[in-house]
């Protein structure tokens, strides 16, 4: 059996030698980029250190709670992502370090590129746009914002619904309902996917799914409204003690042709669905399968919730990341249709350059993908540049109640952290430290929610304050501690 096992592996690697030198790379790079990233205090309580710290709490066998405007509460008054905490806690038990969860979420998404290779390399003849495709994915500038975007549930998401989709490829049926439970779990809105993705397998996949179809069907309704209506409201009720309804519903349109307007109405919708599929040259299009997966994405951030607000239409922060999976598995599906085509055959070799040099255009010369500071030499300047911040963190006190700003409460989330919102909530709280850095120039999601003007005042007001002494202060760096 043993020399059966190594047989397997080897032949692997023998087969595999370009993909995994692919993903080896890929994975340092985001690996590298994050870590620096974090270190160069551009991490963030909202929303990295929120989930890491709750996934540090589970590690510690308690239930997870965070800091808001209103005190302590569960962490599942927003969101309901229990297999967030439940992938991170178990490497806490060997690694506890703030770098922890950034290592492995970079490694699980260097997972999702050899999961996203099998399914490529099963359902596509022609190699290089198998190959093309996963340059697509790797590039896709939605994807490389959320990763940037460091821990956030859907993020972390990805190499799971990567792996859902190789196990229904490969007709796995017990990994696939195994990975759709663990899908789910990573936000409460993922059933609504789940609940689409039922419906292309009744209608547009093998008969021999159909009954699974349903079950499918059936298994997100239900979670989806377990969630929402009896979870969420419950913990929403013994935080604020009072009760509470879910928070995202979903905002259904009064005149029905908002359905459509609302998927197109802002330039900024109409440019995130533009770039994401010429990044992989219109093909999703082409995947009827597929399509019904990628409307239903948009139609969460575009039409059902909070239509009108900027924040989820845009290519940024973490809300492209099922789409770049939705959009690789249908290019996926598309070309293992369109190779049956005497006259795709033709041209799928100048359609995979045309994509690679529409990925390349996006990534270097339009946004400038983050990723990209891998070559950027300045950007590993910055971070030996930071040494003089990890000394002002190293002075702070970790014991009693802690309360520091938004890039700063990363390296605290393993303690009585508060979130520093706004000198009535200090005044309520009275935490034991606080502890703020306001030198100008500095990324205004360090301060959020207040602002370097309000930390200059609160900095003045401390030290008139009979309550509190400051145990180091800096032109605009402070320390206070209770009497």
């Amino acid at each position: 059996m043993v020399s059966n096992l190594k047989k397997q592996f080897s032949n692997y690697f023998k087969k595999r030698k370009l993909i995994l030198l692919i993903t080896f790379t890929y994975t340092a790079i985001v690996l590298l980029v994050l870590l620096h990233r974090f270190w160069q205090y551009e991490a963030f309580y909202y929303d990295h250190g929120m989930m890491e710290g709750t996934a540090w709490q589970v590690s510690r066998f308690k239930l997870p709670f965070h800091h808001r405007e209103y005190g302590k509460v569960i962490n599942y008054v927003d969101h309901l992502y229990p297999s967030l905490q439940l992938v991170l806690a178990p490497f806490y038990w060997l690694f506890p370090f703030y770098e922890t969860p950034i290592i492995v979420m970079s490694l699980l998404i260097g997972l999702s590129v050899l999961a996203a290779w099998e399914i490529a390399d099963h359902l596509i003849e022609n190699k290089l746009m198998a190959y093309t495709l996963l340059f697509a994915y790797l590039g896709y500038i939605g994807l490389q914002n959320a990763l940037i975007f460091l821990i956030h549930d859907i993020t972390l998401q990805i190499p799971f619904l990567m792996l859902l989709f190789l196990s229904l490829i490969k007709d796995k049926k017990r990994w696939f309902y195994l990975l759709l439970f663990i899908n789910l779990g990573f936000k409460e809105s993922v059933a609504i996917s789940t609940l689409t993705l039922g419906i292309s397998l009744l209608f547009f996949y093998k008969k021999k799914w159909r009954r699974d179809a349903l079950a499918i069907i059936l298994i997100s309704i239900a979670y989806g409204w377990l969630a929402a209506k009896i979870i969420v409201p419950y913990c929403r009720q013994i935080s604020f003690h009072k009760p509470e309804k879910f928070a995202y519903s979903p905002e259904l349109p009064t005149n029905p042709l908002n359905y459509l307007t609302y998927f197109l109405d802002t330039p900024q919708k109409r440019e995130t669905i533009f770039v994401s599929l010429a990044t992989f040259g219109f093909l999703p299009l082409f995947s009827v399968f597929s399509l019904p997966l990628i409307l239903q994405d948009f139609a969460q951030r575009f039409v059902l919730l909070a239509p009108h607000s900027p924040l989820r239409q845009g290519l940024n922060l973490h809300y492209n990341a099922n789409l770049a999976v939705l959009l690789f598995i249908g290019s996926v599906w598309a070309v293992s249709w369109l190779e049956k085509k005497k006259i795709y055959r033709k041209l799928i070799n100048l359609h995979a350059l045309l994509i690679i040099a529409m990925t390349v255009f996006f990534h270097q010369f339009v946004y400038h993908g983050p990723l990209g500071l891998i070559y950027n030499p300045d950007f590993f300047k910055i971070t030996r540049q930071m040494k003089f911040m990890d000394e002002f963190v190293a002075k702070i006190p970790q014991q009693g109640k802690i309360m520091t700003q938004n890039n700063l409460a990363v390296r605290f989330t393993h303690q009585d952290l508060y979130l520093l919102l706004s000198e009535k909530i200090l005044r309520r709280v009275q935490p034991d430290v606080i502890a703020f850095d306001f030198r100008p120039g500095q990324n205004i999601n360090n301060f959020w929610p207040m602002t370097e003007k309000e930390l200059q005042d609160l900095a003045e007001t401390l030290l008139k304050d009979k309550q509190y002494t400051p145990i180091y202060k800096e032109d605009c760096r402070y320390i206070f501690v209770k009497k």
